[in-house]
């Protein structure tokens, strides 16, 4: 039977993070990046820009195969997968566009910069409602899709960060990941709110990503370094709660044939961290 799906536990406490520790205005609220801009007819996005890939779980062989929740490998793996797979977009090829749809195409675009630039003189301003207002005309003005308006998404975080709304921030991010899973601003905007919220295993993993993406970023060095251990016993302990619901839903199944969890022996292998199960009467 399939294990029961998991939950999170987010009961472990730290420093929260403060405004000093942000990246400056200028590098999250900015102009799109030349290289993020597709224009109509391009092939595509450069290798640079391509969607992380998941790592594919580890398989054992198949005369001695346990249960992947009974291997802390493949239980940390789906968890980091599931974060990966959050922000995962369906690759498919480019469309061409028509002269006539690029053109509206672009006449959206030019809209939406221009309520973009409006967003940023009233982010200058303090004015973080009114900016986040602007970004949102900019987010529905723009070509559903579009690369830029993941650039607004984040913009209009960053304006949820300014007012403490760190879910909207969470759920903005998301958005723009899943427009461009490799947007490491946007990724480090994420882990600063999940960081905020308490949330280490995913504002971890976020910060994990971001490193693979620029290694030398200062903040997602320190967040991954703080995090790396209260992560790793977060996901022990779900694990271990994740174990003994399964161990009474066995018992209880088992209970009709006289049975117990108990006649089962799991003895894990130090050098793999598997498990490998014998009955005994």
């Amino acid at each position: 039977c399939e294990p029961p799906a998991k939950r999170r536990v987010a009961s472990l406490s730290f420093e929260c993070v403060e405004d000093g520790d942000m990246p400056v205005v200028e590098e999250i609220v900015d102009e799109p990046e030349p290289e993020r801009v597709e224009q109509p007819g391009s092939p595509g996005p450069s290798k640079q820009f391509q969607k992380l890939s998941v790592d594919e779980a580890e398989k054992e062989p198949e005369e001695c195969k346990a249960p992947t929740w009974l291997d802390p490998k493949a239980v940390e793996k789906e968890a980091q997968a599931a974060a990966k797979g959050s922000d995962a977009a369906a690759t498919e090829p480019v469309k061409e566009l028509t002269a006539e749809e690029a053109k509206e195409q672009e006449e959206k675009l030019e809209i939406a910069r221009n309520l973009k630039a409006l967003g940023n003189q009233m982010f200058a301003e303090h004015d973080y409602q009114s900016a986040l207002e602007k970004y949102t005309e900019a987010i529905d003005a723009a070509p559903q899709g579009h690369k830029e308006q993941s650039v607004f998404y984040n913009n209009r975080a960053t304006c949820h960060f300014k007012l403490g709304n760190q879910q909207d921030v969470i759920s903005d991010c998301s958005a723009a990941l899943k427009i461009d899973p490799e947007y490491s601003k946007c990724l480090l905007r994420r882990a600063q709110a999940y960081d905020t919220e308490k949330k280490v295993c995913e504002a971890f993993d976020d910060f994990q990503r971001v490193l693979k993406l620029d290694p030398d970023n200062r903040i997602a060095k320190e967040g991954s370094k703080r995090l790396e251990k209260p992560a790793a016993a977060e996901r022990e302990k779900l694990k271990e709660e994740m174990m003994g619901k399964l161990k009474d839903l066995g018992n209880s199944l088992l209970g009709n044939f006289g049975m117990s969890l108990d006649n089962f022996k799991a003895v894990q292998d130090p050098s793999t961290g598997s498990y490998s199960i014998s009955f005994q009467q």
